[in-house]
């Protein structure tokens, strides 16, 4: 094939030769745990290449990405003990080539994804019916599902705060734990620049000391916008203890946006032995999740919801670029204007294995053990 060639009816049996050659040896790649990746490749700085001025063949092009595999960290090694993103569930794998291929821009839903829209719509849905938030299955508009697809945690942490503060605007403090937190949350405070005051309640065995929290409130009063909390935190697997959080939160003041970040702990919701631990998520004002990181997803798919959809459709914007249609995501993703197909991705794991079999799953890979060790 040539070098600056376009799929075509011409090339298009060449290209799928290669194409799958290529996949055999990625495939091979991500199967093999003998190697991480290569030990000597931790350097303290970065070199670049020269700018490719004459360009090179698409094979020599794919045999140079093929021959620095082992630079890549491959996640889905058994000898990788990092964090349990492994991104190897075959049909995730099969969604996240199809979302490749059919190139769809989420942005626009009648000239850019028709389909796709509806998928992500059910992924929502799907994830609110979990943990229990109320759903609605007959949409006129985006904005009533009360929730979007991400392009990470940082960013679905994003919208909870913009959503508290556009509820409570005159309120400047935020409430997160201490020491335990994952960056996400932090990084929402400070990038947003809402002009909060973020104040860390410090924890007692991995979660918020109570009665520390509950002084915090009386000192702050009704100037406190958020309590934010870990369901279950990255570092410890330790899920915040929800019922309690909430009852302390509530009998000192109603009108305070009560987050989860459930961007681990939510997959306990697939599971009839450990849903308990995390029922209080119904309760609570928003809940952010990363299916890439507990169902094997390829990167990058994260998802905010909001108890009540009215929350999240103060997020919302109109746009000529997408027509100022109501059932377009343009118009409830600040931030983000091309909208990438990432939720195909989890439609195709939820399709394919169904609530049950995923709990199966968690059980035999161990996460719930995991999750289920400092409760």
């Amino acid at each position: 094939m040539k070098n600056n060639d376009l799929l075509s009816e011409g090339n298009k049996v060449e290209f799928e030769r290669d194409l799958n050659q290529f996949i055999r040896k990625l495939i091979d790649w991500k199967t093999d745990s003998s190697l991480v990746h290569r030990a000597d490749d931790l350097n303290a700085t970065i070199s670049t290449d020269a700018l490719p001025l004459g360009g090179q063949s698409l094979d020599d092009s794919i045999e140079e990405l093929v021959g620095s595999l082992d630079r890549n960290i491959n996640f889905s090694s058994k000898k990788f003990m990092g964090f349990p993103d492994c991104g190897n569930s075959l049909a995730g794998l099969a969604g996240a080539v199809a979302e490749v291929f059919l190139q769809q821009n989420l942005i626009n839903k009648d000239i850019c994804s028709p389909m796709g829209t509806e998928v992500e719509a059910d992924v929502l849905n799907w994830l609110r019916e979990l943990i229990g938030y109320a759903v609605n299955n007959k949409l006129t508009d985006v904005s009533q599902l009360g929730g979007a697809v991400t392009t990470g945690g940082v960013m679905s942490n994003t919208y909870a705060l913009m959503a508290a503060a556009r509820k409570y605007p005159d309120k400047k403090i935020v409430i997160l734990p201490n020491n335990i937190g994952h960056y996400s949350l932090s990084y929402a405070t400070e990038w947003l620049n809402l002009d909060v005051k973020v104040v860390y309640c410090k924890t007692k065995q991995y979660r918020l000391d109570q009665v520390e929290l509950k002084r915090l409130l009386h000192f702050y009063g009704e100037s406190v916008l958020f309590v934010g909390v870990y369901a279950c935190d990255s570092m410890t697997s330790t899920c915040e203890d929800l019922e309690g959080v909430y009852h302390v939160v509530k009998e000192v003041e109603n009108d305070i946006w009560l987050h989860a970040d459930a961007c681990h702990g939510f997959a306990l919701s697939f599971s009839d032995a450990y849903r308990s631990k995390v029922t209080y998520l119904r309760h609570y004002d928003s809940c952010t999740m990363d299916p890439h990181k507990v169902m094997w997803l390829p990167y990058t798919l994260s998802v905010v919801l909001m108890k009540n959809a009215d929350d999240f459709g103060t997020l919302s914007r109109t746009n000529a670029l997408i027509m100022d249609d109501p059932l377009s995501f343009g118009k409830t993703t600040p931030f983000i204007g091309s909208k990438p197909y990432d939720s195909l991705k989890l439609w195709m794991v939820m399709k394919t294995l169904g609530v049950h079999e995923l709990e199966k799953w968690l059980k035999r890979e161990s996460v719930m053990l995991i999750y289920s060790t400092r409760f």
